[in-house]
């Protein structure tokens, strides 16, 4: 008995979450989430870390010691003649061999090394704000997807309200067609409306259908065309019209200035000489006593220093020629922060458009309502025919349409405004 009372409280258990699992609901933010963490571009983040960690190394290589290995064997056709010298002459053979190791440290290279590791940095910083930028983009297309769909859903619940008022209309109107109280025609423009409308109810779901393969595509998983989408909260949209925008765009600006700015660091450096020391030990013949024609080591160390004054006369020129990319970035990013101050203009007319529309439509829905209900009474008793029925049945419902489109529409607006200016919805 304790077997069969697990049993089905298990099976009560299973159905239950299945009837949870199948009424899913997701949100614009899951999206957001999900295009920052598995989409293709926002790898390319990690990848571009590990670029910069592996060149910064290699420019960081240029504080550690170098050493070179080389080794040479050459054969040559004459060698200095010294037999003036006496049978006790040394002499000189043809055949050279050489095997050495250099070794230099850098002593000093006025903050060159330091220079362009930092560059190396920042540039790194640049390419990673430039893929944020990508993937702010793909958000965009989301939002069209996703309000997409809500819009279409309106136009579905719409269709659907339009085909139940259509089919009980057409039960009272066939019953008084049975009866001879009205013509055949009634009932006939009815049904003929009625499959009209479904056909649009099935184009509208073939719509919605593609609409949630292409958020599918988008984030890597199949979304089910049962998934309710929830329309993203307007709670919060006053204060966050007042945040600072963080445009990712507007990253990519600062970073190339202090890419920039490291650039003239590494210009200044050129200016100045470098200091190394340098050992070298071989083993070969010959060696530095030139009459020694014996294999043997032999070793020299020392300090060396250099200065260009061809970087130190071009330095300034190069200064100049950063500080004017400078200026061209500050320009691109005067022009951007203008546009983007015009497109959220025209947002925040949109929103107040809409406003106004909803308000109206509301108002025109109760006209339409009172004009339905007075057709309808006039259709049964016959006054008016189903033409004219369906005519202000259809007003009434694009009416509707109206008003949920528009409340839809004014969500989406106010995304459209957060987004433009970089603000996440959470």
């Amino acid at each position: 008995m304790k077997n069969i009372v697990c049993i089905v409280l298990v099976n009560l258990l299973i159905v239950g979450i299945s009837i949870a699992q199948q009424k899913n609901e997701i949100t614009l933010q899951y999206f957001y989430d999900r295009i920052e963490t598995d989409y293709p571009t926002s790898k390319k983040i990690e990848l571009q870390e590990k670029i910069t960690a592996l060149n910064t190394e290699i420019k960081q290589s240029g504080l550690y010691p170098e050493v070179l290995i080389s080794g040479s064997a050459s054969y040559q056709s004459e060698v200095t003649d010294v037999s003036f010298g006496g049978p006790t002459a040394p002499s000189f053979s043809k055949d050279h061999y050489n095997v050495s190791i250099d070794l230099s440290q850098p002593i000093f290279d006025g903050g060159r090394t330091k220079g362009l590791k930092e560059l190396e940095e920042k540039n790194g910083e640049v390419q990673q704000a430039g893929v944020k930028v990508e993937l702010w983009n793909i958000r965009n297309q989301i939002d069209q997807v996703y309000f997409g769909i809500l819009l279409t859903n309106k136009q579905r619940e719409t269709v659907e309200l339009l085909i139940k008022d259509l089919n009980e209309q057409l039960s009272l109107i066939s019953s008084k067609v049975k009866n001879g109280i009205l013509l055949p025609s009634n009932e006939l423009i009815l049904k003929a409306e009625l499959l009209k409308t479904r056909q649009q109810l099935a184009q509208v779901n073939s719509n919605i259908a593609s609409g949630y393969e292409v958020l599918g595509e988008i984030i890597g998983e199949p979304v089910s065309s049962d998934t309710e989408l929830i329309i993203p909260s307007q709670s919060n949209f006053e204060t966050l019209m007042k945040a600072e925008a963080g445009r990712p765009e507007l990253e990519v600006f600062a970073r190339k200035h202090k890419a920039l700015d490291a650039q003239i660091g590494i210009t200044d450096s050129e200016k100045l000489p470098t200091v190394s020391a340098f050992a070298k030990t071989s083993y070969g013949r010959p060696g530095f006593d030139a009459f020694d024609d014996d294999l043997h080591f032999y070793w020299i160390v020392g300090l060396r220093a250099q200065w260009s004054f061809r970087n130190w006369r071009n330095s300034e020129k190069k200064t100049a020629v950063i500080q004017i990319q400078k200026d061209q970035n500050e320009a691109d990013e005067d022009a951007f922060e203008r546009q983007l101050l015009s497109s959220l203009h025209n947002v925040e007319q949109n929103i107040s458009a809409i406003k106004e529309q909803i308000a109206l439509d509301e108002e025109l829905v109760e006209l339409r309502k009172e004009v339905v209900k007075e057709k309808s009474s006039q259709l049964r008793q016959g006054v008016i025919t189903s033409t004219e029925y369906v005519t202000e049945l259809n007003a009434l419902s694009r009416a509707q349409l109206n008003v949920e489109i528009h409340k839809v529409q004014l969500v989406q607006a106010k995304n459209e405004y957060l987004t433009k200016r970089g603000i996440s919805w959470k």
